[in-house]
């Protein structure tokens, strides 16, 4: 569509004068219609408690739009207030039909508009390709006529209907039908007066991007990756068609992972691995800067959909992909999936993309002590750690570096060396039950000469359960430890032991002497020393943790 304003403009009004004064259009390709019951449960009781309190103003935020052709504003953020107000507005007019007044006529300006081509009703607003014909049969109608939601934001919708139904049913209950459309009134005035917003319109998506950073930072990732999917569509020009399909097929495979703000995670790491470190607010200006022109664009996403795959494949150690790879693999992913470190990804991506089936199994493995070694040394989310393992992720994608050997000498001065590990092990605390598990599986296969003590031998709560010796909460069986001593030390590695669950079932807040039987007779070699301990005092955790600390040296070895 052509642009047809150069600067930028504002206004504040009214939330339903935007419906009632614009048309508006969500752009095809937008992210689908997202709030939640919690969402629009929030927003129909902050404006009953507005209405109710009298309160002159009630202020819903920045609307930012770009103006197209026809009067058309495409919305870059506020679909979701504009669109739930909407289905407010619809819900009070199919109350309103069952009576004798002009009430219907009235709403109808704030959701429809007669199409001068078909001289039809054609709502006002219209929502992403996704969306559309099942939000406008609710604003004309009320329900979904022609076919069943199909899609989680069909359900959303409906269930957004059906609570702003359920709201303005409440609303009308205590009234006669007089009295009724005087309270609909009130309601329709205040959304369309009272309840303020800034209408933004900019001229153009950079634009519009940079002043959504601004002004909403809440919901940066979601709008940053709905432009760059609208600035590629943009410069496929008669290529249009084979850059949507390729991008359904990247988002297709990413929605398999049911993680939140998937595909901004996703860009970022894919850009990281391929250009090097970037912060998230750059992706917008990474993208516009290096994808010029239709060839670019088909270039840029088909990598993105091979990249997608693989992205999906280091999440899943159940993937398809590793069936010709070592077991070894899938071992590490699943260690590294449990930390689920983000830094760590865009590497994780580069390996998976370039190296042969036998240097992938050797680097994850390096990765998997690597991760364990940073993270107890707390240094996981630093820029000093990030920005190399991005540079290492830039190299490898290149070609540069084509070798588990050559990662682990490039990453050398960023990972603790044996002495830095072991002393970081010695103070560590670990609040995480799942990393203190793995941390005690792991020493003890390592305790007992395995070479391979990093991986699970068995993550399974009904056969091994993670104990702490100084309970969390002791009550009164432990009086030596005052409640700051609890806190202290009741956290500490050595502290915690891995109990057989049918051994472990009873032990709970008992004294160390209740206890001391159960874990004597242990078959796990680092539980049982335990129970050669007359009493558990600070001195005998610091004296078994600086003991787990040397075995954890040879469980995460660096060679």
């Amino acid at each position: 569509m052509a642009k047809v304003q150069s600067e930028i403009g504002f206004e504040q009004l009214g939330l339903g004068a935007v419906l009632k004064r614009y048309r508006l259009l969500v752009p095809p390709n937008q992210r689908d219609y997202a709030w939640e019951k919690k969402e629009v449960q929030n927003l129909l009781e902050d404006l009953a408690a507005a209405i109710n309190d009298d309160e002159p103003q009630h202020f819903l935020g920045t609307l930012v739009t770009i103006p197209r052709a026809n009067g058309v504003l495409e919305v870059v953020d506020g679909q979701q207030r504009l669109a739930t107000t909407a289905l407010v507005l619809a819900a009070m007019r199919q109350i309103s039909l069952q009576g004798s007044d002009n009430l219907p006529k009235a709403l109808d300006a704030f959701l429809t508009d007669v199409d001068t081509e078909t001289l039809e009703d054609s709502p006002k607003m219209t929502l992403n390709a996704a969306d559309s014909a099942i939000f406008h049969e609710l604003l004309l109608h009320g329900k979904s006529q022609s076919a069943l939601p199909n899609r989680d934001s069909h359900t959303r919708l409906v269930t957004a209907y059906g609570l702003s139904k359920v709201q303005m049913m409440a609303v009308a209950k205590p009234f006669s039908e007089a009295d009724r459309t005087k309270a609909f009134l009130r309601w329709m005035k205040y959304i369309e007066f009272n309840a303020r917003v800034i209408l933004l319109k900019v001229p153009d998506d950079v634009n519009a991007f940079k002043m959504f950073e601004t002004l909403n930072d809440r919901g940066l990732k979601v709008s940053q990756s709905d432009l760059v999917k609208n600035y590629i569509f943009g410069q496929s020009a008669a290529r249009l068609a084979e850059v949507q399909q390729l991008w359904s097929y990247v988002k297709g495979a990413l929605e398999t992972l049911d993680e939140e703000d998937i595909t901004m995670t996703f860009l970022r790491q894919s850009l990281i691995a391929m250009n090097g470190y970037l912060k998230e607010t750059d992706v917008y200006e990474r993208v516009q800067s290096s994808v010029k022109g239709a060839q670019s664009s088909v270039n840029f996403v088909t990598e993105l959909e091979s990249l997608a795959n693989d992205y999906v494949a280091i999440a899943s150690p159940q993937s398809e992909k590793w069936n010709e790879y070592p077991s070894k693999v899938r071992a590490s992913l699943k260690v590294l999936q449990l930390f689920d470190l983000k830094p760590f990804r865009p590497l994780m991506l580069a390996i998976a993309r370039r190296f042969t089936v036998k240097e992938t199994a050797l680097a994850y493995e390096r990765l998997v002590a690597y991760a364990v070694r940073l993270i107890i040394a707390s240094t996981t989310r630093s820029g000093s750690v990030e920005q190399p393992l991005a540079r290492a992720a830039k190299q490898i994608f290149d070609g540069d570096i084509q070798t588990a050997k050559d990662l682990a000498s490039l990453l050398a001065p960023i990972i603790p060396s044996d002495d830095l590990f072991r002393q970081a092990f010695e103070v560590a605390t670990v609040s995480q039950a799942k990393f203190a598990r793995y941390y005690l599986r792991s020493i003890e296969m390592s305790s007992s000469g395995d070479q391979d003590a990093w991986m699970i031998p068995n993550d399974d709560t009904d056969v091994i359960n993670l104990e702490h010796v100084l309970p969390l909460k002791p009550m009164d069986n432990w009086p030596s430890y005052d409640e700051e001593a609890v806190k202290t030390y009741s956290k500490r590695m050595g502290n915690m032991a891995l109990m057989i669950a049918k051994d472990n079932s009873d032990l709970k807040s008992s004294a160390f002497g209740d206890k001391k039987a159960a874990f004597a007779k242990s078959p796990l070699t680092t539980t049982s020393m335990i129970g050669s301990v007359d009493e558990w005092t600070p001195e005998e955790i610091i004296k078994r943790q600086v003991l787990l600390a040397q075995l954890a040296v040879k469980a995460w070895p660096l060679k």
